[in-house]
């Protein structure tokens, strides 16, 4: 047998926000609110709503998600529940652990990847 895989749990700050209108779900966190920030600025990022809308991209580039609709203004991203819940516990290692958002940047850093901060 395999396992039980631990899946994080999703940070208070993050929330997912469903419209009846369009049927659609929304993802969104204050940019500033990851316990990682201060992680990001010492590897010369800016976390603001730009880095972690870079860091989707890199994500979705690497195949680890379905690219969202975003406004990076703060941090928003918005479609299908299923989706948005996905990509809620996509984020959480490097909303919330140094190691992960740092091996992230580090290796996109590398290849050029461009985080639009």
């Amino acid at each position: 047998r395999k396992p039980a895989m631990t899946i994080p749990t999703t940070p208070d700050f993050i929330r997912l926000l469903g419209s009846e209108d369009t049927g659609s779900t929304s993802c969104f966190f204050d940019a500033a609110a990851p316990t990682t920030a201060d992680v990001v600025a010492s590897l010369g990022h800016e976390p603001n709503g730009y880095f972690w809308e870079g860091v989707v991209r890199r994500l979705v580039e690497k195949g680890e998600l379905d690219e969202p609709d975003t406004d990076p203004g703060m941090f928003y991203a918005y479609g299908p529940r299923p989706a948005m819940e996905r990509l809620a516990h996509a984020l959480t290692p490097y909303l919330t652990d140094p190691r992960a958002i740092t091996a992230l940047v580090v290796e996109a850093d590398a290849e050029d990847f461009d985080f639009d901060d």
